[in-house]
């Protein structure tokens, strides 16, 4: 599993409902002090052990998707 922090002005629902729309299932923060600073990203698996699937790729780049949309810049 992988945790992601959400860049500076975005939050859940700027990021996890549209990477629903567009396959990718995601889970919110557990810890409770920074659960709405973070997501979590599992790799477990299928999707780790059969290449040819390529949801490792498909996550990365649909989450670059969804953070131009939101408005978000590489800084």
């Amino acid at each position: 599993m992988t945790a992601i922090y959400f860049p500076d002005g975005l939050s859940a629902p700027d990021i996890i409902p549209r990477l629903l729309e567009r396959g990718v299932v995601v889970a919110g923060g557990l810890h409770k002090e920074i659960k709405d600073k973070y997501f979590r990203i599992g790799h477990m698996g299928i999707s780790v052990t059969d290449a040819s699937r390529q949801d490792l790729d498909k996550v990365r780049q649909t989450l670059q998707e969804v953070l131009k949309a939101a408005g978000h810049t590489k800084k």
